[in-house]
């Protein structure tokens, strides 16, 4: 059957999924965000608008990373020195995870199977809040969920 992307919206919960980092180390979304805020990053190190978006994120994520948001990236590539390469490049400071050949399927899942990726950003009970949100976006949310 496969699945449908008809729950990712906003409003409905994201799709968790396990994957391995580049060291080969399994993690499992839901514990990686779990009562945190949350920008779920799926790109590829050739899709250009992907990499622009993520490097836009940079300095919301080190504002605000001690205050409970977290981005996981997730690399769609075919090979791990694709992905290897561009983080080294873009330096993007969180957890980012392989999606080697779409063996979790995970873009399916988010109904961007044809696409090079998207965010979105979850509160902390998992509920999806924007969809490729910027990063001035993602500022506004965190301002009004991360009370100190």
């Amino acid at each position: 059957m496969g699945f449908t992307s008809n729950e990712i919206k906003v409003g409905g919960k994201f799709i968790d999924f396990t994957a391995p980092d580049l060291q080969g180390v399994q993690h499992t979304l839901s514990k990686e965000i779990q009562g945190k805020v949350a920008l779920i990053d799926l790109w590829a190190s050739w899709c250009g608008p992907c990499r622009r978006t993520s490097i836009s994120m940079i300095p919301v994520y080190e504002a605000y990373k001690d205050r409970g948001f977290v981005i996981v990236g997730v690399a769609r590539e075919r090979k791990a020195d694709d992905m290897r390469n561009a983080v080294a490049k873009d330096k993007y400071p969180w957890l980012n995870l392989l999606e080697l050949n779409d063996a979790g399927k995970i873009w399916e899942q988010y109904g961007v199977g044809n696409g090079g990726g998207c965010t979105y950003l979850v509160d902390k009970e998992g509920k999806i809040l924007a969809i490729h949100p910027t990063a001035e976006e993602v500022k506004v949310w965190l301002e009004k969920l991360l009370v100190d």
